[in-house]
């Protein structure tokens, strides 16, 4: 028999009873797993029924992040079409004090990312006087990826913001662009700065006025005539009349904002408003129409025009004098500069510079731009000025600002102020009177003669009936006075002129001797309409065929 004790077989069988002295343990360590595992359970569930009323903060921060209002708005065209957007970049950075290797670092780079130049890139590389510097900006999230894997030690990226033009050079000059952290360079970018900056933390689009399709056409048909010309410099402005909306503004020559770095300062330079120059004979209109509205002359007086006019020792001639007598008519439609001269001789300093003034001829232009160059327009001393004022020189100032004071002809004699802006259908037109219906309509009927049987033929458009002015400025060449070898040429028009509504003017600029403005501007007017003429809703016959 096997002697009892610690090696026996009862004292082996696990359902006999413990000693006290060791159950006290166990039971100890299964009451505190117990209250363990109850006080976890407890808060998980404090924590479900935080999440279930106040949701996850973590989620809340992240969203944050990724839909917080940006600093710059989206800019579109009148039909939603974008145009300008802030979209995420990258920076590719540097630490130059953990650079281990400038030059094997700098040539690293360089293969990967080609638009960066050797001698500027060496020298930030090197400069440890700075912690971080900027190698390039701009970069998509595929180049952000291919700096990160290349892991130099010193070379980094950051996420910044940056603007993205969507239609790249189209409607340049009027979008304009923004530099380094999207400070407003240009453009409604700068002019409507504080818009976008609210509308961006409202999140929604500021929508101008612009049309696409009609800035494509501009822009295309003034670029083609600039080049033909071998013109300095274009401009050009397509207007609703009734409204004062800018339906589409153009500058040649132009530039791509997304590649501000490759334009040049000329090709960024917005010509339309902010380019001042004599407006020759656009401004007769307005001579006639003065004249007309203060009673001084008729549609039946009949002017002596056949002899130069003599005023302190200056001779007013005409480019193609006229034999015998004008009318009103023969004086608009053939241009005349002695017959302007003489009603602005009627009308007198005073009174032509209250209507100037009215037709917001001595102000700079109401668009939105960032660009908005103040007229020089100083006072009439003498006779001769008064007179050189009614044809045509002595006031220099924007073709903007021309475009805005030819909407007196699409709102029966009341001026509207031009807009960048988009109007909502309902919107109230402030509107300036200046000239009577009536006079309005017999000036109209005047501007129509000039495109139908005078200087401005090259404008008309089968179908269109349009009605305007040609211009025809000599240059200014320092002291040697006007050079006659370089010539502004423009058109300014209305149409159509049965139901005037839409202004267009049309400028070019050193287009050289004899290039009048009916010769270079007006065959431009009559080849944008025909384009953009079924866009407006307006009805245009083939062109008659070349004879």
């Amino acid at each position: 028999m096997k002697p009892l004790g610690p090696h026996s077989t009862f004292a082996r069988d696990r359902n006999l009873p413990q000693s006290p002295l060791e159950a006290a343990p166990a039971r100890a360590r299964v009451r505190f797993l117990a209250i363990g595992i109850f006080a976890v359970l407890l808060l998980l569930a404090g924590r479900a029924v935080q999440l279930a009323f106040s949701g996850d903060p973590l989620a809340v921060a992240r969203n944050a992040g990724l839909s917080a209002p940006l600093s710059r708005a989206d800019i579109v065209d009148r039909n939603g079409v974008l145009l300008a957007t802030t979209v995420r970049a990258w920076a590719l950075t540097a630490e130059p004090g953990r650079v281990r290797n400038v030059v094997e670092t700098a040539d690293t780079l360089m293969q990967h990312f080609p638009d960066l130049e050797r001698e500027p890139l060496m020298r930030r590389l090197g400069n440890t006087d700075q912690t971080t510097v900027f190698l390039s900006r701009g970069l998509s999230e595929q180049q952000r990826d291919r700096a990160e894997a290349l892991r130099l030690p010193g070379i980094g990226t950051q996420v910044e913001h940056h603007r993205d033009y969507p239609q790249g050079s189209l409607a340049a000059h009027v979008i304009g662009f923004t530099g380094i952290d999207l400070n407003p360079q240009g453009g409604v970018e700068l002019g409507l700065d504080e818009q976008i900056r609210a509308a961006g933390e409202e999140g929604r689009p500021i929508r101008l006025s612009l049309d696409v399709r009609m800035q494509y056409a501009l822009e295309t048909e003034l670029d083609a005539a600039a080049r033909a010309l071998h013109a300095t410099g274009g401009s050009a402005i397509l207007l609703d009349g009734r409204t004062g909306e800018t339906l589409a503004l153009a500058s040649w020559p132009s530039f791509d904002p997304n590649r501000i770095g490759r334009s040049s300062e000329d090709g960024r330079r917005d010509r339309v408003a902010g380019d001042l120059h004599e407006l020759g004979s656009t401004i007769k209109p307005f001579t006639v129409a003065i004249a007309l509205q203060e009673g001084l002359t008729t549609s039946s007086e009949l002017f002596d025009v056949s002899r130069p006019l003599e005023l302190d020792n200056t001779l007013i001639e005409d480019h193609e004098p006229i034999t015998g007598y004008a009318t009103l008519r023969d004086i608009l439609a053939r241009s005349s500069n002695i017959g302007a001269a003489r009603l602005a001789l009627r009308i007198g300093g005073a009174r032509q510079r209250a209507y100037f003034e009215r037709l917001g001829l001595t102000s700079p232009t109401s668009l939105q731009l960032g660009r908005r160059q103040a007229p020089i327009a100083p006072r009439a001393q003498t006779r001769r000025d008064v007179a050189g004022l009614g044809f045509g020189y002595g006031l220099a100032t924007t073709q903007a600002t021309l475009a805005g004071a030819y909407t007196v002809f699409a709102n029966n004699g009341a001026r509207v102020t031009p807009t960048i802006l988009a109007l909502a259908p309902d919107a109230e037109v402030a509107r300036t009177e200046i000239f009577t219906p009536a006079v309005t309509r017999q000036v109209m009927a005047y501007l129509r003669a000039v495109v139908t049987e005078g200087t401005g033929r090259a404008a008309d458009v089968r179908g269109l009936v349009v009605a305007g002015k040609t211009g025809t400025a000599e240059k200014l060449s320092g002291a040697q006075g006007y050079d006659e070898s370089r010539n502004f040429s423009s058109f300014a028009g209305v149409f159509p002129a049965n139901d005037p509504r839409y202004v267009i003017v049309v400028a070019l600029d050193d287009t050289g001797a004899g290039e009048a403005g009916g010769l270079v501007a007006a065959p431009v007017v009559a080849r944008t309409l025909r384009r953009i003429a079924p866009m407006l809703g307006l009805r245009v016959e083939p062109a008659a065929p070349a004879r």
